[in-house]
């Protein structure tokens, strides 16, 4: 019997295929996805490929969405060096294949002339030519922009707010466009309003430095970190560039996260530039925040502190990519990557230890 996604679900997308994406010939079989993921191996291995290709399903139509303030095909192809870097090779198509945890009911419209029809939404496939031309489809049918529309309704997504992927990339320009949106007027008052500017600092900052910080704040035009010092000297405001870069990066993405609500949280290389204590209290912030978490890493301080944190539904997906781009996966629970870890097995001998 089918049934209509919920809210609570953390498991949005439960398989994913790729076959012609970007340096992904295709996969050897269809990646298998839980509530918190984590992407491990060399580099070049295809692990911000799969980050891109799930972030494709917040929107593949040509529209533009906050934060970047680009369509998503034109902010991965951007990144990459225009249309063309979506396609392996350069020429014929890319597809990309979303199986849901579970269905979700929407009006489809199969003939633009004719009444919507009601169908339940399990599989949803992305169709990408080399100049960015899009098809998708629901059900194997052809969808167009407004069931699109429908289908993020169904999920209880839109395209500002509660949306269905938030895609956060290795690349300083994104985490400045991050820095700007989070401060506009109307998302700063939210935060505020919210006490989220006040929760970052005791879940994230406090556990992880010695000076007590107490809220993020606006500071002559410039994001700050308010510093209690002395009754004496009073407060002290420091602009969030000088906490040091990888404090920043985690600061800004927990604000833009808690504000946009997203179904899915896509991270590539969380741990650059953090501390060992500060990825621990990253971590716990992801594990407990009741969306579908799937992060890249090339570091054992990560793997360590998730043995640490353990969250539920955890995979640690190991990926390997043979002389053709055809990538292979290897799943490991905790408790093994544990004892890999107490093993002395390095994060970039792990793939080597597997017989995949």
């Amino acid at each position: 019997m089918l049934t209509v996604l919920r809210s609570l679900n953390t498991v949005i997308v439960k398989e994913l295929d790729i076959t012609e994406f970007r340096g992904i010939r295709k996969l050897v079989k269809p990646l298998e996805l839980g509530g918190f993921n984590v992407l491990i191996g060399r580099n070049n291995v295809g692990k911000t490929a799969i980050l891109e290709a799930l972030y494709m399903l917040a929107m593949p139509y040509a529209t533009t969405i906050p934060p970047y303030g680009k369509e998503v095909r034109e902010f991965i192809a951007t990144s990459h060096g225009g249309p063309s870097s979506l396609i392996y090779g350069y020429a014929g198509n890319a597809v990309l294949k979303y199986g849901l945890k579970e269905a979700t009911r929407i009006g489809f419209t199969e003939v633009p002339t004719s009444p919507a029809k009601e169908i339940f939404v399990k599989k949803v496939e992305v169709k990408i030519a080399r100049h960015s031309i899009v098809k998708v489809l629901f059900n194997s049918r052809e969808a167009n922009y407004n069931d699109y529309l429908e289908f993020l309704k169904s999920l209880n997504a839109s395209l500002e707010r509660d949306i269905i992927a938030l895609y956060i990339p290795n690349n300083s320009e994104a985490y400045a466009k991050l820095h700007s949106y989070v401060m506009r007027d109307e998302v700063l008052s939210w935060i505020e309003k919210e006490g989220l500017h006040r929760r970052v600092v005791r879940a994230i900052i406090a556990p992880t430095v010695y000076d007590k910080f107490t809220e993020v704040t606006l500071k002559k035009n410039r994001l700050c970190v308010r510093k209690e010092v002395s009754e004496d000297i009073g407060p002290l405001y420091v602009d969030i560039d000088s906490l040091g870069e990888g404090v920043k990066r985690i600061l800004l993405t927990y604000l833009a996260v808690e504000y946009f609500r997203p179904k899915i949280l896509l991270w590539d290389d969380l741990e650059v530039a953090a501390h060992p204590s500060l990825l621990e209290s990253t971590l716990k912030w992801l594990a407990s925040s009741g969306r579908q978490v799937i992060i890249s890493t090339h570091s054992l301080d990560v793997l360590h502190s998730l043995t640490l944190v353990k969250p539920k539904d955890c995979k640690i997906i190991v990926l390997k990519k043979s002389s053709e781009d055809i990538v292979d996966y290897h799943i490991l629970t905790l408790d093994e990557v544990e004892e890999l870890l107490g093993s002395g097995i390095d994060v970039r001998k792990i793939v080597e230890e597997l017989k995949l």
